[in-house]
C-alpha cells in the first residue's frame, strides 16, 4: 500500500525540520510534500535559507536531525537482503573497490544501507545539495558535488567521482538524478565505469507500506515498522575502457533494463514471500515494464 502524503492543515509551527526528518528532500521537494495550508486556504511558506551562513546552519542541524531520524525508522522495519555477497566479490576482485547503480526513487534507504563505507556518492551543486551532502557526511559518504548538466559542475564532480574510486573507496549513483527524466540513466556511471575498470552493480529495492513524495522521482519513504527487501543483480555489468558512443547507449539501456528488472521483483515481493522466498524467482514480464509511477498531485489553489 503506497500513500501520496497530505499533511494536517493545522500544522504551521516546525515545517521545516519534519521536512528534514523524511529524508533527503530538497526544498521545493518539502513544498510537495508538505501540502500544508493554514485556516483561510492559503499554503504555508517554507523558511528557505539564502545566505550561506544561514545555509550552513540549516544544513549542519539538518544532517543531524536527518540522521537521528532514519536510524530511528530503519530500526522499526524488518529488511531483507538478497545477493549482497556480489558486493564482496567486487571488492575482493577490485581492491576494496565497487560501483552500485539504482534509481533516485530509492536514495533514503540506499544512503542508510551503504553508510560508514566512506563510499563516494554524487550530489547536486544546488543550494539544496548543501543540506544533502551535509546529510551524506554525516553517514560517513564522501560526495564529490555536481549535477548532470555542464553548467552545473557535472564533469568536475565526475572527474572527482572518478578520482575517489581510483583511489579506492567504493562508489554509487542515482543513476537517473538528479532531476530526471525517471528511470532513464544518465551516462555518467557508464563513463566512470570504462574510465576505472569497475564494473557496475544494478540494485533496487522496495517498501510496503510506504509513501511516495510528489516529487520528480516519487520518492520512496518507507511507513514505520514496515517491510523492506533490497535485491542486487546476480552479475555485474561490464564496461569496456573506450567504448563508442553506440556501445555507451547500449551499455545504458542494457543498465536501465537491469535496475528495472530488480525494481519489479523487488516491488512484487512483499506479500509473496511465501510463493517466492527469494524475489530474484519473481518472472518478470516481456518486455521489462517500468517501475510504477504514481500520477503528481496537482497543485491546489486556495
Amino acid at each position: 500500500m503506497q500513500a501520496n502524503i497530505v499533511l494536517p492543515t493545522r500544522i504551521k509551527l516546525f515545517v521545516f525540520i519534519p521536512a528534514l526528518v523524511y529524508g533527503p528532500l530538497s526544498f521545493d521537494m518539502a513544498k510537495e510534500f508538505l501540502m500544508i495550508k493554514n485556516e483561510y486556504g492559503r499554503r504555508v511558506k517554507l523558511y528557505r535559507p539564502k545566505h550561506p551562513l544561514q545555509i550552513r546552519i540549516v544544513s549542519f542541524l539538518g544532517s543531524y536531525a536527518i540522521w537521528a531520524a532514519m536510524h530511528l525508522l530503519f530500526l522499526t522495519c524488518r529488511i531483507r537482503v538478497f545477493g549482497a555477497e556480489i558486493l564482496e566479490d567486487s571488492k575482493r576482485a577490485h581492491s576494496g573497490r565497487m560501483l552500485g547503480a539504482s534509481w533516485h526513487r530509492g536514495l533514503l534507504f540506499t544512503v542508510f544501507y551503504f553508510r560508514n563505507l566512506g563510499a563516494a556518492l554524487m550530489t547536486s551543486r544546488s543550494k539544496d545539495g548543501e543540506l544533502l551532502t551535509a546529510m551524506l557526511k554525516r553517514f560517513g559518504y564522501t560526495p564529490p558535488r555536481g549535477s548532470s548538466g555542464k553548467d552545473k559542475g557535472g564533469k568536475q564532480a565526475l572527474e572527482e567521482f572518478v578520482g575517489l574510486i581510483q583511489a579506492g573507496k567504493p562508489a554509487g549513483i542515482a543513476t537517473d538524478g538528479p532531476n530526471g527524466p525517471p528511470y532513464i540513466s544518465k551516462f555518467g556511471v557508464i563513463a566512470a565505469a570504462a574510465r576505472t575498470g569497475i564494473p557496475i552493480i544494478p540494485f533496487s529495492w522496495s517498501a510496503q507500506p510506504c509513501f511516495r513524495i510528489n516529487s520528480w522521482d516519487r520518492t520512496m519513504i518507507p511507513k514505520p515498522f514496515s517491510r523492506i527487501v533490497m535485491i542486487f543483480d546476480c552479475h555485474a555489468l561490464e564496461v569496456p575502457a573506450d567504448p563508442s558512443q553506440e556501445q555507451m547507449e547500449g551499455l545504458r539501456r542494457e543498465l536501465d533494463d537491469r535496475i528495472n528488472y530488480l525494481t519489479y521483483q523487488a516491488d512484487h515481493y512483499c506479500g509473496r514471500e511465501d510463493q517466492f522466498p527469494d524475489p530474484r524467482n519473481i518472472p518478470v514480464p516481456s518486455p521489462i515494464p517500468p517501475p510504477e509511477h504514481p500520477a503528481k498531485k496537482s497543485r491546489r489553489t486556495g
